[in-house]
């Protein structure tokens, strides 16, 4: 895939994960105890043979920019690069912080590439994808785009907000609509999209003059109608996490062993930055079931179908069940959570009971004193 050039997007302005954002970009979100969001995103990018990758910045950078920083994503030396692009202006709104603004800004990168193709993928969501396929595709097929779909039947609670893509019995695509949660059954856009680079830069430039408030898909969606734009059909898990109920049943789905080996193998392995702390110790009284467990962390309660991640303690009589706890965090003795989403350096004492539902998970939030 050397004439390929990747391109990781930022998440889209309809992202709302309470409380997790109000201190990183999803995408540097943890997730599953080690990795982090984006990390799907760029392995799937370099498991392709894709090595020339530019990743789109948007807000609240330092958590995002210092991991891939500090990551092997198995991106060549002397043939690839991890180029990181920053939109340098200034918004009265966030609403005009969008994905062609930053790419405008960062034009001359773009242009500036000798690669042929564009693959575009979101930070945002959790799948896996031989990215090399879709290119393949859209070569053989002559497609001017090439849309990256899903077909689900559960709408009504996930993908909320993103694109539906409508398309005729040939997979031609006609137009994206905004998924609202009042149809289960539909394709929704994965907003994954590959075409020549030339088209791409003709689009961002068309989008520019369009509107400030349009996004590649909105303009992909507008120039449909004219181009030979086609879906692709994913298969495999796949989750969107635009808000802390999708973080946590994405989390809660990778959990279960045998959603996890289905997903996550040595075949496809999904790169993040290496850690060298000790393995976890369980001390005495201290057990986990049915959970994935970071490494560096202390147990001495018991954990129940959770997610801990790296450097937590859990102490004596403490309960810890349903729940995802972040890196760092401590759970006092005789504490008990449940269906609960614990931020980094937060610290939980016995004062009350926190317990959420499965459909509703508390959030306590980074630093944090209960």
């Amino acid at each position: 895939m050397k004439n390929v050039l990747g391109i990781v997007n930022f998440e889209s302005n309809y992202v709302k994960v309470k409380g997790l954002d109000d201190y990183r970009p999803i995408s540097a979100a943890s997730f599953l105890g080690r990795y982090r969001v984006v990390d799907f995103c760029i392995s799937n990018f370099t498991n392709s043979g894709i090595q020339n990758l530019k990743v789109l910045i948007k807000n609240r950078p330092r958590s995002l920019v210092e991991h891939i920083h500090a990551t092997n994503y198995n991106v060549n030396g002397k043939k690839g690069k991890i180029h990181l692009l920053y939109g340098e202006r200034e918004y009265t709104d966030q609403i005009y912080n969008t994905d062609i603004a930053s790419l405008s800004a960062n034009m001359d990168y773009i242009e500036g590439s000798d690669a042929a193709y564009v693959v575009v993928a979101p930070a945002h969501f959790i799948y896996t994808q031989d990215f090399s396929e879709i290119v393949e595709f859209t070569k053989e097929k002559g497609n001017d785009i090439t849309v990256l779909y899903q077909p689900t039947d559960n709408a009504d609670k996930e993908f909320l907000m993103g694109d539906v893509v409508v398309m005729d019995k040939n997979q031609k695509v006609e137009r994206f609509t905004r998924q609202r949660g009042r149809i289960k059954d539909v394709n929704v856009s994965l907003e994954t999209y590959c075409m020549k680079k030339d088209l791409f830069v003709e689009l961002i430039k068309k989008a520019e003059k369009t509107s400030s408030l349009y996004t590649l898909s909105n303009i992909i969606s507008d120039v449909a109608k004219d181009l030979n734009v086609i879906g692709y059909k994913h298969k495999g898990f796949c989750a969107c996490i635009n808000s802390l109920q999708a973080y946590y049943d994405a989390s809660m789905h990778l959990r279960d062993d045998k959603h996890m080996h289905g997903f996550i193998n040595e075949d496809w392995p999904i790169y993040t930055m290496t850690n060298d702390s000790c393995p976890t110790l369980f001390k005495e009284g201290g057990r986990a079931v049915g959970s994935i467990v970071g490494n560096g962390s202390s147990i001495e309660g018991k954990v129940i179908n959770s997610i801990i991640s790296r450097n937590v303690v859990i102490k004596k009589g403490a309960v810890v069940k349903d729940s995802i706890v972040l890196p760092n965090a401590v759970i006092e003795e005789d504490a008990h959570i449940e269906y609960a989403v614990v931020d980094r350096f937060a610290k939980v004492s016995d004062i009350q009971q926190i317990i959420g539902e499965a459909d509703d998970p508390v959030y306590i939030k980074k630093g944090d004193r209960i």
